[in-house]
Parts: C-alpha cells; structure tokens; sequence
C-alpha cells in the first residue's frame, strides 16, 4: 500500500511521535538520551526550526515543534538515522530501531500550542515514572521553570508569553495550568489525526486545505480529514439510552444536573470518535462556543467524577 505524503507546511506546528520497533527500549543509559538531545540541537543549528517541547520516554519520542525553512521530514531523517546508527553500534546490533515512519501531526497552534507543551510534559506522570513532572530529567518541563539551561535547544518564550508578558508571573501560571492537567490523565483527541493528517477547527483545516492547493504541493482534500465518520444519530440515541433522557432535552437548553452531564457525555464521546465542535454544533443546534465549553467541563467532570465516567462508559457500550 503507497504511503501518503506528509503535509509539510512553513510556519506549521507538529507534535511527533517516535516509537521503538515492536515497543522495544530506544534508550538504554543516561548517554543515550544525552546523544538524542544533542542530534537534536546540532539539526537545530544547520536546519533551524522552533522545539517548543520534548519528552524522551524509554520507548518512544514526543517532540512539539514548528517549522521554518526546512522539511520536518528531512529533519527527522538527520535526527533518527543518527541515533539509530549510534545505538546499533554501541549495542552491537542491527535492525530497525523504530517502528515504521514517525508520526507528525499538523496542529492548529493558537488552540493546541500549550495544550500539547502540558500534555507532552506530563507523559512520564501518567506513565507512573515519577509523580511530579518536574522529577523527571529527560523533558523540557524544567526549562519553562527556569530550573535547567535549554536555551539553545528549546524555544520556552512564545509559550510563556502566552500566560504573562512578565516572566515570573508566567513560570507561576505555567506551574499551575500543569498541575490542572495532572487530573485529565490521556487526551485520545490529540492523537486522533493519522500522521500526515491535520488537528484542528474547520477554518483551520480549510486554510491547510488552500495553502496545499496554491503552493501545488503533493497533497489533497483526501490527504486531510476534514469531517468525522462518526453517526450523530446512532451517537445520540446512544446517550438516551445511556442516560435515560430524550433528544429534545440532549439538544435543548435545559439546565437540570442529569441533563447537563448528558450532554456533555454527548459531546465528549463525539469528539473523542472524530467529530469536530462545528459538526457538534451544527447537530445539537448549541452554539460552537457552547460546545467548546462543555467538552471542556466535560474532560474536567470525567477526571473528578466516577458517575461521569460511568456514564461515557456506557455510552461507549451502547456503541459497540
């Protein structure tokens, strides 16, 4: 099967993932993770691009960063094929090291940014690794506290400025915006685009989807998932079952405790299945700033709340 080409895009944001073969360590002594990080910053000196996170767990990868000049792909090549060369040779084996192609996600950067900072950051606690993220040597979460010296390889300001334009303020309100996500535990949403496909809204997808046609880059309308395959109807009636609640009442306005729990599994089991708030929106009759909202309090409500969990359980069941 012919594989598809990657969406490369200037000024692009992409979170990649790296994974040994069959699941297998890729890091076997603390010299192995220093010899990445340093493949990494020498590409970042001849191919320059932003690294706006990273998090070197034993068996795979996550990088955040956003291009410039240079194809990501080449980028990774340089990086990948230098480790994997060094790692044969002082493990004396051969092979591959990772898994396939990497995976590169296009990400909308204005909503997905610091979203993605937090949950890369927070791989080695939900991992079990350490309790704290701050406790772990191998990301660049200590760099955004000003507790490690990154500054030739990681680009903390752009994301700091998003918090305060005043750098201690923004360290705190960073500190605090990680410990919230210590709760939401894995976000299946920032995995769901296939490698090479786009994470993002509607507009955002449709600007990809025109500046691929204008520059003629390989690349199409099938290359990027716009719409979700997801049965609005077939999810709805899930919920009523679920939830013991009607159509009218999920769709509505209604303020009740049960209703608005539905609703919100409603929305999260749909953008977890693939649907964007615009499709959620445009079925539920609720307003996109609405849904935006909900599926937020409804991440926050699945973390604090059993009956909540119980209930997109459920819903899921119904799916089946």
């Amino acid at each position: 099967m012919a594989r598809r080409p990657r969406i490369e895009i200037e000024g692009g944001l992409y979170h990649i993932i790296a994974r040994g073969n069959n699941r297998q360590l890729i890091f076997g002594s603390d010299e192995d993770y220093h010899k990445l990080l340093r493949l990494l910053e020498a590409q970042k000196s001849r191919l320059p691009f932003y690294l706006y996170a990273y998090c070197l767990m034993p068996n795979h990868i996550h990088l955040l960063a956003e291009r410039r000049d240079d194809p990501i792909g080449r980028i990774m090549h340089r990086v990948l094929t230098g480790y994997s060369q060094y790692h044969n040779r002082r493990y004396q084996r051969i092979g591959h090291l990772f898994q396939g192609r990497y995976k590169a996600i296009l990400c909308q950067t204005d909503q997905y940014l610091a979203e993605l900072v937090r949950y890369i950051h927070l791989n080695p606690v939900r991992a079990k690794m350490v309790s704290r993220p701050h406790d772990y040597q191998y990301s660049s979460h200590k760099a955004y506290l000003g507790l490690e010296d990154r500054g030739k390889l990681v680009d903390v300001d752009p994301v700091l400025r998003r918090f305060s334009a005043r750098k201690r303020v923004a360290r705190e309100m960073y500190q605090k915006f990680i410990h919230a996500g210590m709760k939401l535990g894995h976000q299946d949403e920032l995995y769901r685009a296939a490698p090479g496909n786009v994470l993002g809204s509607d507009e955002f997808v449709d600007s990809v989807i025109h500046r691929i046609g204008e520059t003629g880059k390989r690349g199409s309308r099938a290359h990027v998932r716009k719409s979700s395959d997801v049965n609005m109807n077939t999810l709805v009636r899930a919920v009523e079952i679920a939830a013991g609640i009607g159509r009218e009442e999920l769709c509505g306005s209604g303020k009740a405790p049960g209703v608005v729990m539905a609703r919100e599994a409603l929305l999260f089991v749909g953008r977890d299945a693939g649907a964007t708030c615009a499709e959620l929106a445009r079925y539920t009759g609720l307003d996109i700033s609405v849904v935006s909202r909900r599926f937020e309090s409804a991440r926050r409500r699945i973390a604090e709340s059993s009956q909540m969990k119980a209930l997109v359980r459920n819903v899921k069941k119904q799916l089946e």
